[in-house]
């Protein structure tokens, strides 16, 4: 009978640790997810860093080697050399200025792939000097490396109406 007691009182404990171990793990885990966005967030705060500071190289860098812009009104950039040309572009614009905020920061539970969404504003004086404002969102897909985040497709579209 004693011998019983031990037994159930043992099992008892077995699942107790089983159930406060699978919960740590779950917090854990939780943990890694979270350290992966906010990874994932200081990325994209980082490209938008250097991109606004009209860094070219720096901002191509961030760039998968076949990553992809789709710009509207432009056609599909993708690789570093057609990118290059739409950055720069961007660049040459008088009074170029953009920002943009991340709101939704998404990371596989591979680890592997994550993206980012939310809102810009970009403006720039056209040729005739007027000042030209937008603002919109946009959708970043990233993958990631042993030397960390790289945009592999980027596309943003405008708030404005059709032709405006």
């Amino acid at each position: 009978m004693r011998g019983r007691r031990i037994l159930i009182v043992l099992m008892a404990a077995v699942m107790v640790a089983g159930v406060l171990g699978s919960a740590a793990m779950g917090q854990k885990g939780l943990g890694k997810e979270e350290a992966a966005k906010q990874s994932l967030r200081e990325a994209d705060q980082a490209w938008l860093k250097v991109f606004a500071g009209k860094d070219l190289d720096r901002s191509v860098e961030f760039m998968e080697e076949d990553g992809s812009m789709l710009s509207p009104n432009q056609p599909i950039a993708t690789g570093h050399e057609a990118v290059r040309k739409q950055f720069a572009d961007f660049f040459a614009l008088s009074n170029f200025a953009i920002s943009w905020t991340p709101e939704r920061v998404y990371v596989a539970r591979s680890g592997e792939l994550g993206y980012t969404s939310g809102t810009y504003t970009f403006s720039f004086a056209d040729p005739s000097g007027k000042q030209v404002n937008d603002k919109g969102k946009y959708v970043t897909v990233w993958t990631k490396h042993a030397d960390g985040w790289k945009v592999t497709m980027d596309i943003f579209n405008s708030d404005a109406p059709a032709g405006q």
